[in-house]
């Protein structure tokens, strides 16, 4: 290796001498490649870089290279760069939510009932879909951590150290290096794998990753600063084999691999025969290991220490590095800056006044970044935004925060949809097709209109106008209409011996108060028309047609982590309905129903308790409010819905047992449980046989949460049932 040095050296010094200006020593350039996870090893080298005292003249980088390349020209050393890789969750990072437990009740129960990956823009120009599965929220605001973006706006043009940055224009395919401009957005736009991570809208060109193009540029940095020597390090993922290409990810990937080995066989002919060229052995670590990436800065580092030699030859004497490094190094204040005043830009429809007060910075108080990103992170939540960022700026003596709004560019009105099928394998299967339109922003308080339409075993149309009160939407008013049609199966001793059709027609106006983020409480009246027919069997119970109406009380609160398999938090729920006006006196009757469920994790295994129960305060009642026991996790040895009465109680201790660690960037897991369950129903119609008993159930399942919501397969016997099979697919 010393050989290698002394003939590097002795070709290139007389080349310099010869120039007409001699330079003390020569010119550096650094290209770092793309590679995802992959491209922590960059890390590492750049550790290697510093302890031989290395300097650095310009920087190109793709991708993850142009992450760390960023970092390191805008003065991050790599140590800080090894511990931010460390520290970071990068699991969460790729999930751009806040988490299910810092949304809305009502964003809660969209998500439940809805499918978030199947929700479209629908608008004059026909219905979109929004561009990338991730949009990447939370990578940009770690990216703006990563660069200190808080103490003030980094720009490319303004870092000590000469960058460029590549991307791809997505719509016409061209290389775009990135020189000027903020730096955290371009760094994000590097990154954008396509159909993966939304693209970046940069200077009106919508912008993915440039390994496409150029994942190693070294033209790049052969352009920028003119080097005497080029270090080039590739951390490309070498291509699937064809078994290996097999979901989604995977595709998308080879795609990404087969442009990046063409553009980067290109890119390696223009290097010299004095330029360097690093390519560490990573092995098995794909580009979405980011569990992996301390193992890759690691691998880097090692691949730079065999070439110690030619490193070396390059080193700077101690004071000359020091007098670079100094030149390079951060040059911002460790304070927090004072906020003089927090200013959003213009929006079109989502109102900025409800922006600003989900964002608890207060003007003429230092600025909190840890508690901005989370709020940020929450509002961007909510639903409404594509983007939501933010930097810090001097005017004259002020200390500006700026809040950038990006709206859903398919928004503000969608079409979201779900689906379900459940079966266990003997009785009747329900099968169900939803659909929900929504109309946003109607006003700037956030009023919203919403309609929804089921087809299947149960059919309902429904619409409400949900209008909040004031910005924060802490109050608000909710007019709504509902028709709904469904079967209701009848057992004698656990045969099915008749069907009728419930039909419940409703009209009614509520008012609530949103208890913060977990919970909301409403008071209501509702109107009611209902109608029970026999289709077919025995007359087991009379058919009836019946007006109703009276008051309604509703509080639910709910800060679960997970919907389906949640590792923390509480469910809790209480309804009243009191019909005070019917067709008959005797038909009058109120029905008080609550619920309860906890969560509490250890490791992988997750253990949850619930209790649940019904009552009728007075009268009797009617078919269609009766309380049902049986089906998957309610009773799951009994058919679905087998017990019905008029007073109920339920409970469940239930352990889940996570199988696989979640899939990268899509979050996918599989998991295993067990429970046991115990119920009894008091006032039974018609399965007398079980009236006021109580009944055990025990089983065990596996499920997964997938894009059309969680699965279940399971087996549950019990004592006066029989055991049984079932299936669950989709959103209940």
């Amino acid at each position: 290796m010393r050989l290698a040095a002394s003939l590097l050296l002795a070709i290139l010094l007389p080349g310099l001498a010869a120039g007409a200006e001699v330079e003390a020593r020569p010119k550096i350039g650094l290209v770092l490649g793309g590679g995802g996870a992959r491209g922590a090893a960059h890390v590492g080298i750049l550790e290697v870089l510093e302890e031989f005292q290395v300097p650095v003249d310009c920087i190109a980088g793709t991708s993850m290279g142009a992450v760390i390349g960023s970092a390191y020209a805008a003065g991050v050393t790599p140590h800080q760069m090894r511990e931010f890789i460390r520290k970071t969750d990068w699991q969460n990072v790729f999930d751009d939510n806040a988490g299910r437990e810092q949304l809305n009740l009502r964003r809660k129960e969209l998500d439940d009932r809805f499918t978030a990956g199947l929700e479209f823009g629908v608008g004059k120009d026909g219905i979109k879909y929004r561009a990338g599965a991730i949009a990447g929220e939370k990578l940009k605001l770690l990216f703006n951590d990563l660069v200190r973006e808080d103490l003030g706006e980094r720009t490319i043009e303004n870092l000590p150290i000469p960058l460029a940055i590549i991307a791809t224009d997505i719509g016409t395919g061209e290389r775009v290096a990135i020189r000027t401009g903020n730096l955290s957005s371009a760094m994000r736009s590097s990154m954008s794998v396509p159909g993966i991570l939304a693209p970046v809208l940069r200077d009106g060109r919508k912008l993915v990753d440039g390994g496409l193009v150029d994942n190693v540029p070294v033209a790049e940095v052969m352009e920028i600063c003119k080097p005497d020597i080029i270090l080039a390090v590739n951390v490309g993922s070498p291509l699937f084999k064809p078994e290996e290409v097999t979901g989604l990810l995977s595709v998308v990937g080879q795609m990404v691999n087969l442009l990046s080995e063409q553009n980067v066989a290109k890119s390696l002919t223009l290097l010299r025969k004095q330029d360097l060229y690093i390519r560490p052995s990573l092995g098995t670590i794909t580009g979405t290991d980011f569990d992996r990436q301390m193992e890759a800065v690691d691998i880097g580092r090692k691949a730079a220490l065999d070439m110690e030699a030619v490193l070396r030859a390059l080193s700077l004497k101690p004071g000359e590095y020091n007098q670079w490094r100094m030149a390079v190094q951060r040059i911002l204040t460790p304070k927090p800056p004072v906020i003089d005043e927090v200013r959003i830009a213009q929006t079109l429809y989502v109102s900025p006044e409800s922006i600003r007060a989900g964002v608890r910075v207060k003007e003429g108080e230092p600025l909190d970044t840890d508690k901005l990103v989370k709020d940020l992170v929450w509002v961007y939540s909510q639903g409404d935004l594509q983007s939501l960022d933010y930097s810090v700026v001097r005017e004259g003596e002020k200390t500006i925060l700026k809040m950038t709004p990006v709206e859903k560019s398919w928004g503000p009105d969608y079409l979201r949809f779900g689906v379900n099928l459940a079966t266990d394998f003997r009785s009747e299967s329900d099968y169900n097709l939803r659909a929900l339109y929504r109309r946003t922003w109607m006003n700037s308080y956030g009023g919203e209109w919403r309609v929804g339409l089921q087809i299947g075993s149960e059919l309902f149309l429904t619409t409400e106008f949900y209008q909040p009160l004031d910005h924060a939407q802490r109050w608000f008013l909710r007019p709504f209409a509902l028709v709904d049609s469904r079967a209701i199966g009848l057992y004698l001793e656990g045969t099915r011996v008749a069907d009728y059709t419930f039909r419940d027609s409703r009209l009614g106006l509520d008012a609530g108060l949103n208890l913060g983020i977990y919970g909301q409480a409403r008071v209501g009246w509702l109107q009611r028309w209902t109608n029970l027919s026999r289709d077919t069997g025995f007359d087991v119970l009379p058919t009836f047609k019946n007006n109703m109406m009276g008051p309604t009380v509703a509080v639910s609160i709910d800060n679960e982590d997970q919907a389906y398999f949640p590792t923390k938090g509480i469910q809790a729920r209480l309804d009243y309905f009191n019909a005070i006006r019917t067709d008959s006196e005797s038909a009058r009757y109120s029905r008080l129903s609550g619920s309860f469920e906890a969560v509490k994790s250890f490791g992988d295994f997750a253990f949850i308790g619930e209790v649940e129960g019904g009552t009728t305060l007075k009268g009797e009642l009617p078919a269609g409010d009766l309380f049902s026991l049986g089906g998957p996790r309610h009773l799951s040895a009994f058919a679905n819905d087998q017990i019905l009465g008029g007073k109920f109680e339920y409970g469940r201790l239930e352990t889940q047992w996570r199988l696989t660690k979640p899939i990268p960037l899509l979050g996918l897991n599989v998991f295993g449980g067990v429970l046991l369950e115990a119920g009894r129903m008091r006032k039974t119609q018609p399965e007398s046989r079980l009236e006021g008993k109580w009944l055990n159930s025990y089983g065990a399942y596996v499920a997964a949460n997938t894009p059309l919501g969680p699965v279940y397969f399971g087996y549950a016997d019990a004592k006066e049932g029989s055991g049984r099979f079932y299936l669950f697919i989709g959103t209940p």
